[in-house]
C-alpha cells in the first residue's frame, strides 16, 4: 500500500490548502544510528526539529519532508522528492535532495 505518513514528537503544522498526495512521509524527528550494538529502532531520537508546511503547498507523490524543514506557502515539491532543507514560499522544488526548479510568479 502507498498511504500518507505522518509522524510526530514534537509539532508538524500543516496549514489551510496544503495538497498531500499518496505515500509522503512527514517527521519531526529521526533516530540515531551510532551504536552498532543496538537495532536502529532501539535507539534514541537523535534529532527532533519541527516542520511546517505552508499555506497551500503541494506535496507530489512519495515525497519525504525530514525533520526541520519548513515549505513555503504555495510551493510545490516534485514527487519522489527528499526536502532535507527549507523551501521558499511560491516555488517548484524536487530531486533528491530537492533542489530549486524555479520560482512561480507571484
Amino acid at each position: 500500500m502507498n498511504e500518507t505518513s505522518i509522524s510526530a514528537v514534537s509539532s508538524v503544522i500543516i496549514e489551510d490548502g496544503v495538497a498531500i498526495a499518496r505515500g509522503v512521509y512527514i517527521s519531526d524527528h529521526a533516530h540515531g544510528f551510532d551504536r552498532p550494538d543496538v537495532f536502529i529502532r532501539d535507539q534514541p531520537l537523535d534529532r527532533v526539529a519541527p516542520v511546517r508546511i505552508g499555506r497551500g503547498a503541494w506535496l507530489g507523490q512519495n515525497v519525504v519532508v525530514m525533520p526541520g524543514v519548513t515549505i513555503g506557502a504555495g510551493a510545490v515539491v516534485g514527487a519522489n522528492s527528499v526536502v532535507r532543507d527549507d523551501v521558499p514560499p511560491r516555488c517548484v522544488v524536487a530531486g533528491t535532495p530537492a533542489r530549486l526548479i524555479r520560482q512561480l510568479t507571484t
